[in-house]
């Protein structure tokens, strides 16, 4: 049995036996620890000196755009993480990432950044079991606001098991759609895997897409407030799909921008084509590269 296999395997298991709380943390601990490089989606089957040195070179190619990104940042702590994270992942030296750690259960929700407003729409794509649209509800509700308009995206029908045991703790009924976003409808093969459910080109499903502009266009929504974007590598197809929705309501936005090499330059990049005027942070959550996001504000 091939080692990508085998690993997911072991991650299936994680799911089924720890709270859904301990599954990011012990997933990073797998990917990190294997010695060959190779990650659990099966995409990297290079060995860990020949990826670092692919990753080096990319950067080393495209310094022009980093420092470009790093230039509309807002502050020194984000110009910090960002170029440390930058350097994590080609030379693996936690030094560049131990002192950049912000508390976990924060992700996406940075209460540095993010104050609660009186009518919150908070559209979660990538919702697993709901958790962050939970965070975000117990933050509104601790600010003294109301509780927020929370619109889910799932695919994973594993997944929505949990998620729709979760609904009773919603305020306000939440939405929940049970498609994956993109930049266009369709269908796309899918890969189902818990907490690391993705769009995969050898996924063994398929499951239907579409991008959040024209779904919001034949939906009833209030103005959207919020967009967190955490969907394992789509990420930019799915900021892609949602240009128009950002460009007319100018929502805060916490995105991934881990995932590759090229998302922690084309991310930053797009949203910044999109909408110079927003304001640019990053901030990280692990000890290793994941868990890097972008938040653009209003």
């Amino acid at each position: 049995m091939a080692l990508p296999q085998i690993t997911n395997i072991i991650i299936t298991l994680i799911t089924k036996c720890l709270p859904s709380r301990l599954h990011e943390r012990v997933s990073v601990w797998i990917c990190t620890s294997n010695t060959t490089g190779i990650i659990a989606d099966g995409l990297y089957k290079l060995t860990a000196k020949d990826k670092i040195r692919t990753v080096r070179e990319f950067f080393q190619e495209n310094e022009s755009r980093i420092e470009y990104v790093a230039s509309f940042l807002e502050d020194r702590k984000s110009k910090t993480v960002y170029r440390s994270l930058i350097r994590y992942r080609y030379c693996r030296k936690r030094s560049n990432v131990s002192p950049f750690m912000d508390k976990w259960k924060t992700m996406y929700l940075d209460k540095e950044l993010i104050t609660p407003s009186e009518s919150e729409v908070f559209i979660d794509c990538g919702a697993y079991t709901g958790e962050s649209s939970l965070y975000f509800q117990e933050y509104c509700l601790a600010a003294g606001r109301p509780a927020p308009q929370c619109i889910l995206f799932e695919p994973d029908a594993q997944n929505r098991i949990q998620l729709n045991r979760n609904l009773s703790k919603f305020v306000n009924k939440p939405v929940v759609f049970s498609m994956g976003l993109w930049r266009e409808a369709g269908n796309l093969n899918f890969s189902s895997l818990a907490f690391s459910s993705k769009i995969y080109s050898e996924g063994p499903k398929s499951i239907a897409v579409d991008s959040l502009d024209h779904i919001l266009e034949t939906a009833i929504t209030p103005p959207v407030t919020y967009i967190k974007i955490d969907v394992e590598g789509a990420d930019l197809d799915v900021l892609y799909g949602a240009r128009q929705t950002i460009q007319k309501y100018r929502p805060r936005i916490a995105i991934a921008i881990y995932h590759t090499d090229e998302h922690m330059l084309a991310i930053p990049e797009t949203i910044h084509e999109m909408c110079p005027e927003y304001r640019f942070f990053i901030r990280h959550y692990t000890s290793t590269e994941r868990d890097m996001i972008l938040y653009c504000l209003p």
